[in-house]
């Protein structure tokens, strides 16, 4: 017989790991494995995020030359297979998610046909609701048998699910928007209360004004619209803190301050920090180096960013502050402005994120500097890795036609229809099925900084144990392990790790014929 592998949910995490096994399976030829995929999607790779269907007018939130999901130039990145596969991208181009997703799906279907012999392969297209510990290892389903081993990689498990059922009627989700954002639930000519003012909600903005048929052109580097009539009347988001998220630079029209000189030197001392105190507090140590850098970034006076940090963190954005925000980060941005001390914030903590992310994955820290990392990190998230440019203009051209309003930023409005546009962060009440009854039944624990607990190679760990067979990768990890919403396979090694240690303890013999 040989091992039986299951992988519950197939979206980038789910085929970065069968990837990663066939690899490690390649190179340990008698090793038999049978793979079970789990899907609901109809694209595995890409999953619903990345739905090939979905409309064009959804982008990225960061460049193509960002996106490759080979390994060891063992296949194209996403320009070279533009390049064959619909026509070349620009490098530094903001793609629509839905070529992604082509892409994602492409490279599986890669993957699968060029498994070697010793691996079988399935592809079941269904959800997984539960999994149940057995004799044998774990049920997954009535009808398969159960598995040695199963990996969970649902990533953002509530993407299309329902969310807070029945809250005034809201609209659980702006996801997938053909089917959400329809005619018939957001009337053309209604007014459109959205809760969240981050990616999410560019995406329900454009997906109901350019996705309906309106047209944005540039003038004097300024968006125009032209709307189609379809649109809603007005658009209200509101969140609890009506800060904006900072425009990412355009690479092309954007001159930094500073070159690699400079960065070289002051990462080397980000590192110097982290090696020399290995029990070092985020609070005390790690942050107040990424605050210096940010402020030799620009030549300001030390406390300069911390001050910065410190003001925006601790207001309630009104509309006048959030048009200034926005007109700020956008012309930094595009080149029509200088940085400002913002942007020198959001640079230093993009350029130690990897750093930073190495250091905190798999550490407990206290409850008080877990809670300190979360704050900071929230903020971080808005300044650091907010929406392209472009998507940014177009916000600001629609706030000032009066299609977009700012008016109810921190407040609940009253409107036509509530539509839900936030992402519950990652930890135990935003699990889903499977995951969620795996934390009822014990067999899942939440560590101090919100996600499930996890060693170096996936293994989920309960009081400080390997929970036998079972291994999470991905978003429900948040926390333990820092930075897991990115396509790229160099950030970190969980999937190569997971599969090195699944092939090792395999049998010998045995294999299943494909089927995917």
């Amino acid at each position: 017989m040989c091992s039986r592998i299951a992988i519950v949910g197939c979206g980038p995490k789910g085929f970065y790991a069968l990837d990663a096994l066939c690899e490690a399976a390649r190179a340990t030829p008698n090793h038999g494995l049978e793979v079970h995929i789990f899907e609901p999607s109809a694209h595995p790779g890409a999953g619903p995020i990345y739905d090939p269907d979905q409309p064009e007018v959804l982008l990225m939130n960061f460049p193509a030359r960002m996106i490759d999901a080979c390994t060891d130039g063992r296949g194209p990145d996403l320009i070279s297979w533009t390049r064959t596969h619909g026509g070349p991208v620009a490098a530094n181009a903001y793609v629509p998610r839905a070529t992604v997703g082509r892409y994602l799906e492409w490279c599986f279907e890669r993957c699968a046909a060029n498994a070697p012999p010793n691996v079988g392969l399935k592809v079941h297209n269904r959800r997984v609701e539960t999994l149940c510990r057995v004799k044998q290892g774990w049920r997954v389903a009535t009808d398969v048998p159960a598995f040695d081993e199963v990996l969970v990689t649902t990533g953002h498990q509530d993407w299309t699910r329902a969310r807070q059922a029945g809250e005034r009627g809201m609209i659980p989700s702006p996801f997938p928007v053909d089917r959400a954002l329809t005619m018939d639930a957001v009337p053309p000519g209604a007014c459109v209360a959205c809760k969240g003012f981050a990616l999410t909600f560019l995406d329900a903005m454009l997906a109901l004004t350019e996705g309906r048929g309106g047209v944005f052109t540039i003038c004097d580097g300024r968006y125009l619209y032209r709307p189609s009539g379809n649109e809603p009347r007005a658009i209200l988001p509101f969140s609890r803190t009506g800060r904006p998220m900072r425009a990412k630079v355009e690479a092309d029209r954007f001159a930094a301050p500073q070159g690699s000189t400079f960065w070289r030197a002051n990462l080397a001392a980000f590192d110097a920090v982290l090696a020399t105190r290995p029990e070092a507090d985020f609070h005390h140590d790690i942050w107040p180096e990424i605050l210096r850098i940010a402020d030799a970034t620009l030549d300001q006076t030390p406390g300069t960013a911390a001050a910065f940090f410190a003001d925006r963190q601790s207001t309630r954005f009104d509309a006048d502050r959030t048009r200034r925000d926005l007109r700020t980060g956008h012309a930094i941005a595009t080149g029509a402005a200088p940085p400002d001390i913002g942007w020198a914030l959001a640079e230093s903590w993009r350029r130690c994120y990897p750093r930073l992310v190495r250091w905190i994955s798999h550490r407990d820290l206290s409850a008080p500097d877990a809670a300190r990392f979360r704050l900071v990190a929230t903020e971080m998230e808005r300044l650091a890795f907010g929406p392209p440019a472009q998507n940014v203009g177009k916000l600001i051209c629609l706030e000032q036609a009066g299609l977009v309003s700012f008016d109810h930023l921190t407040n609940d409005p009253a409107a036509d229809v509530m539509l839900n546009t936030t992402i519950p962060p990652a930890g135990g009440a935003a699990l889903a099925p499977p995951l969620s009854g795996l934390l009822r039944d014990g067999y899942l624990a939440i560590g101090a900084l919100g996600g499930v607990t996890v060693n170096d190679r996936a293994q989920v760990l309960v009081g400080g144990a390997a929970v036998p067979g079972l291994s999470v990768i991905g978003r429900p990890t948040e926390g333990c392990v820092l930075g897991n919403d990115t396509l790229s396979r160099t950030l970190h090694q969980l999937p190569e790790r997971w599969a090195s240690r699944v092939v090792r303890t395999t049998p010998s013999r045995g294999i299943l014929e494909h089927s995917a």
